[in-house]
């Protein structure tokens, strides 16, 4: 009996513990939304989204204002984006998933994200080769925190004009899905 106590008690506190540590988990913050918000705390937080919807109620017979409406109003999974070059993914009643250009150097976005996350990112290096042979490498450094996975793509292709960094934020349960 007394063994049986005495696993119920260590029982307890595993799961209590488990519970304490969800509960400490803050919200990745990204531009001033958080993964995992409410659709309408991102229609206050993006007025030109909230435009957008506004207008597909008027126009809710055609598919992309549908897409948008079964999102909005019964959770589906849809795609919105700002004239400030950020996509947003909204599912199951809320945000899962921005993704955006930072004007920002990589190496300056990958340290004051590091300091944000408090762990250091994994880092890939992806060779790239044009069909003329050049050769360059590409860049990209994750996060892995216990709510959002967070993504810094550094595309160095020498061919493309805007060679801004892609920060890619998304919630565990959107990136696991996958």
């Amino acid at each position: 009996m007394k063994r049986f106590l005495l696993m119920l008690a260590t029982a307890v506190v595993v799961v209590s513990a488990a519970h304490a540590q969800a509960a400490d988990v803050k919200p990745t913050e990204i531009r001033g939304h958080f993964i995992g918000e409410t659709i309408a705390a991102f229609l206050r937080m993006e007025p030109e989204a909230q435009q957008e919807a506004e207008v597909s109620r008027q126009h809710s017979n055609q598919p992309s204002c549908a897409r948008l409406l079964a999102a909005l109003d019964h959770g589906q999974r849809a795609e919105i984006s700002t004239s400030n070059s950020i996509n947003f993914v909204l599912d199951g009643g809320k945000l899962v998933k921005l993704t955006m250009l930072v004007d920002d150097a990589p190496d300056a976005i990958r340290v004051d994200l590091t300091k944000k996350f408090g762990l250091q990112p994994r880092e890939t290096t992806i060779p790239g080769q044009n069909y003329l042979g050049a050769k360059w490498e590409n860049r990209s450094f994750a996060w892995d925190t216990p709510d959002a996975y967070v993504t810094l793509y550094e595309d160095n292709n020498p061919s493309i004009q805007d060679r801004r960094p892609v920060l890619v934020v998304e919630s565990r349960a959107s990136y696991e899905r996958k």
